[in-house]
């Protein structure tokens, strides 16, 4: 995928699968801004304008209104969740760069969201860890 990235220095982070992390990123970020946004992201909005990404490429794939649905249907299941389980401990895997923790925080949950660790080390130049949200590189691809 060649996603039209002005700012070469985060490009050169990402590889092939990481970089399809932008493409639900863009889409959020989107959807936030039109009039009448089904989600609010602004988090998506400040990492797409800081990445400098041409999102005019990304809005044509068909899985624009997936990613609109998939983020409520799982913020909404989250947050059904946090309200059984108060304290509950959520591992997000394959996190890219959501902010889904701030969506849904209940002020008691312990998070941890998890991605290979190229897309982790992106990750961290927009979010920070907290005494309640962390981060984990793994690999999963890897074979012994």
């Amino acid at each position: 995928m060649d996603i039209n990235m002005k700012n070469t220095d985060t490009k050169q982070y990402l590889g092939d699968v990481q970089e399809t992390a932008l493409i639900p990123l863009a889409i959020r970020a989107n959807e936030t801004e039109r009039k009448t946004a089904r989600i609010h992201d602004d988090k998506a909005v400040e990492i797409i304008r800081e990445l400098d990404v041409d999102t005019e490429k990304l809005n044509r794939f068909f899985s624009y209104e997936g990613v609109i649905a998939r983020t409520i249907l799982f913020d909404e299941t989250v947050k059904k969740l946090l309200r059984k389980y108060l304290d509950a401990v959520c591992i997000n895997i394959g996190c890219g760069l959501d902010d889904r923790f701030s969506r849904v925080d209940n002020g008691k949950i312990r998070w941890f969201n998890v991605d290979l660790p190229d897309l982790i080390e992106m990750r961290k130049k927009f979010f920070y860890e907290t005494e309640r949200e962390h981060m984990l590189a793994a690999n999963f691809f890897l074979r012994s």
